[in-house]
């Protein structure tokens, strides 16, 4: 089995040039980055999955459509496009994605073992979905589920406890889809 290694930013997202195991990552509480793909169909629907009773942290809570950390020596595209494939089995294109932000999220899980200090990049591509036609992949994910935006908005202002807890990147998705419903998702911001 190989080990991911992690590239280790500062807090403001510098890259240190240290690298280190996932775990490790964790265990120590160093920055790093995280892409989050949102997945809206044309519909006006977002595919949620539900993430694996097994993960380490939040396990069985429905997150964002797929996301993952990006590995030593890989672009913020290629971690987007590899986590969609292996997460659901999708593939995507790298111009079907637009980065709408970067958000800084903090916290510590597992009685205060898992230090989860992330950058997280986030995507959002518009595109029909099948869920028959999906593959996901066991040991990340049990379930996924297109929800509609109301819907969506409703769970995330009850502040249901069955959502991963990632308020500001949620209340973002809903500016953009509000703001761009049916349509394509935003045009990318200059980085």
């Amino acid at each position: 089995m190989t080990i991911e290694l992690i590239e280790v930013l500062t807090p403001e997202g510098t890259p240190t040039g240290r690298r280190k195991p996932k775990a490790n990552i964790h265990r120590d509480g160093d920055w790093h980055r995280a892409t989050h793909v949102w997945i809206v169909t044309p519909d006006d629907r977002i595919l949620l999955q539900r993430r694996s009773v097994r993960k380490e942290n939040n396990p069985g809570l429905w997150d964002v459509s797929a996301a993952g950390h990006v590995s030593a020596g890989e672009n913020l595209l290629e971690s987007a496009l590899r986590e969609v494939q292996e997460e659901l089995g999708l593939t995507l294109r790298s111009d079907e994605l637009r980065h709408i932000a970067t958000l800084r999220e903090s916290c510590v899980l597992n009685h205060g073992t898992y230090f989860d200090n992330e950058l997280h990049e986030i995507f959002i591509v518009r595109r029909a979905v099948d869920l028959r036609e999906l593959v996901l992949q066991p040991e990340e994910v049990d379930e996924a589920a297109l929800v509609t935006i109301d819907e969506f908005r409703e769970r995330v202002v009850r502040h249901d406890t069955t959502l991963v807890p990632h308020d500001e990147e949620y209340a973002l998705i809903l500016r953009i889809t509000a703001a761009s419903p049916s349509g394509k998702a935003p045009a990318p911001r200059a980085s």
